[in-house]
């Protein structure tokens, strides 16, 4: 007795490929979640804000420089380029220029 079974093969789950998390996180800033951007924050501002202050010595100025830091992060995220530069990095250099622009 020959036995055939059909197989169905999803060909776009074949396709699929696994992100890690840094990779899926990325993904999840790109696409404007919020929930990401709270942790992106919560995970670099304090860092950030102690190379501002570093620089500038003003609370109230460095505070809005963070500010300003992070609203380019959160705008202009679609267009970072992780194989350039360190997450880090690229927010420390969009700081870097706001501070330039006040001193």
């Amino acid at each position: 007795m020959d036995v055939s079974v059909n197989r169905i093969v999803d060909q776009d789950a074949l396709l699929k490929v696994w992100l890690s998390d840094k990779e899926l996180f990325f993904n999840q800033l790109k696409n404007r979640d919020i929930s990401a951007f709270k942790l992106l924050y919560q995970q670099y501002a304090a860092a950030i804000y102690g190379a501002i202050i570093r620089k500038v010595s003003d609370e109230h100025v460095a505070k809005l420089l963070l500010e300003q830091t992070f609203c380019e992060v959160w705008q202009s995220f679609p267009e970072y380029n992780q194989t350039k530069s360190s997450i880090f990095t690229w927010i420390h250099q969009i700081a870097s220029r706001k501070i330039k622009k006040t001193t």
